[in-house]
């Protein structure tokens, strides 16, 4: 589907997503390459601004660092809002935890 949605000749594309980070870069990537294929055109190029190196992928630092990268690339592209700047009679988030046993 991607690939068919690519093939559209749009003046303006928009993407709505309630969670562009949640999974991983190669699903980021994605919605980039379709926002802006001539710009986010390569997923190794893409990837390669974020690789950490081994020594350090276990190092908070070096963490915050690529998550900093990923935040100042998103940026220019990227409105977040939260639930309190959107809707202010909302009630407050609610979890339950329940523990079901195995059968």
């Amino acid at each position: 589907m991607s690939q068919n949605l690519r093939l559209f000749k749009t003046r303006n594309r928009i993407l709505l997503t309630g969670t562009p980070l949640q999974n991983n870069l190669k699903e980021l990537w994605s919605l980039l390459n379709f926002l802006m294929p001539n710009l986010f055109e390569s997923a190794d190029d893409f990837n390669s601004l974020f690789v950490m190196d081994e020594d350090n992928k276990d190092d908070p630092e070096a963490q915050e660092k690529v998550i900093k990268q990923i935040h100042r690339l998103l940026k220019p592209f990227m409105l977040r809002r939260l639930k309190i700047d959107v809707e202010r009679n909302l009630p407050s988030k609610k979890e339950i935890y329940m523990f079901i046993g195995l059968t």
